[in-house]
């Protein structure tokens, strides 16, 4: 216990204000000699906490990805919901075939394909991360997504069964004048009424993409790479109510794709919606995290926890 203390000292752990009970702040974090047992401590700081903002780190893009394996493996829906479609291939064919314009790829997968190939920073040794940027290539195709404009509230791949649970963003470069939102859903599900929350506990959702919804202007070829991410079929039925990785109990409700509740018709869903969103999206459950330099680490659970973009 002494020892766990004195670490949690040395990573100087404060709280987020303005994100109810959830959210921390973790500065002093030196990545060139972050121990293993340092790591795995932020790991578990962060299942409790939903909302884990590291500040002013030294972590290059391409050790991301090796400390993030240290939690465990990554998921990446869009990966499993292509592939179903071409069995005995991997991944990589795939990527492949679609890059080299071939038939046997079906030409939305190709252009979303091509699309994803794009908007990833590569390195040598093989490592990639999606690119979150405005930069556009000699052709004026974007080298990444949400390239323009303001990102609404969402999470990542809320209409499929197999959603990340969390997500790792790096303020690489240029992200000073604009923030990354959070809005954590407990605090609200924990404060409805007991009769409301039982409610929600039963309800169902039945998700739909609708383009242009979540980053309103996006160009087609990236909206499909939104349509392949977040919500590639129909009336995918999700719980409303589910836990966290960490098991902490709340809304997986992403507004944008959230389309009726199961057993209701139209109008009927879209009055309880109207109820929650007068009732969840204020300041009290919000978060703005405005970037003062670059180099911040932003970890959040992406189960029952939204996120947006502003500037």
């Amino acid at each position: 216990m002494q020892d766990y203390r004195r670490r949690r000292k040395t990573l100087q752990i404060s709280k987020i204000n303005g994100l109810g009970n959830y959210g921390i702040f973790i500065d002093g974090v030196d990545f060139e000699n972050l121990t293993n047992d340092q790591w795995m401590e932020i790991g578990k700081l962060h299942m409790d906490n939903l909302v884990t903002i590291i500040r002013n780190c030294n972590l290059n893009w391409n050790k991301q990805t090796d400390w993030c394996l240290k939690w465990g493996d990554t998921r990446y829906g869009i990966r499993y919901n292509i592939l179903k479609k071409y069995p005995g291939k991997t991944w990589t064919q795939v990527v492949k075939l679609s890059l080299a314009n071939s038939d046997e790829v079906d030409p939305i997968d190709k252009l979303r394909l091509q699309n994803i190939a794009r908007m990833q920073e590569h390195s040598p040794e093989g490592k990639h991360v999606m690119r979150v940027t405005g930069k556009k290539d000699e052709k004026g195709n974007a080298l990444g997504m949400f390239a323009e404009g303001e990102l609404l509230w969402h999470s990542n791949e809320s209409g499929t069964l197999t959603f990340t649970p969390g997500v790792a963003l790096l303020g690489a470069e240029n992200v000073v004048g604009s923030a990354t939102g959070f809005l954590t859903t407990t605090d609200y599900y924990e404060n409805v009424s007991e009769s409301f929350r039982s409610e929600l506990d039963d309800m169902i959702l039945l998700h739909r993409f609708t383009p242009g919804r979540i980053n309103p202007g996006l160009r087609m070829e990236q909206d499909e790479v939104m349509h392949a991410n977040m919500c590639p079929e129909d009336d995918v039925e999700i719980p409303m109510v589910i836990k966290s990785p960490g098991g902490i109990k709340g809304l997986h409700y992403s507004i944008n794709t959230v389309h009726s509740i199961k057993g209701m018709n139209k109008t009927q869903s879209d009055k309880v919606f109207e109820k929650i969103n007068k009732e969840l999206f204020v300041e009290k459950y919000i978060y703005d995290h405005w970037y003062q330099n670059d180099g911040d680490l932003l970890l959040f659970d992406n189960s029952i926890t939204l996120h947006r973009r502003l500037g």
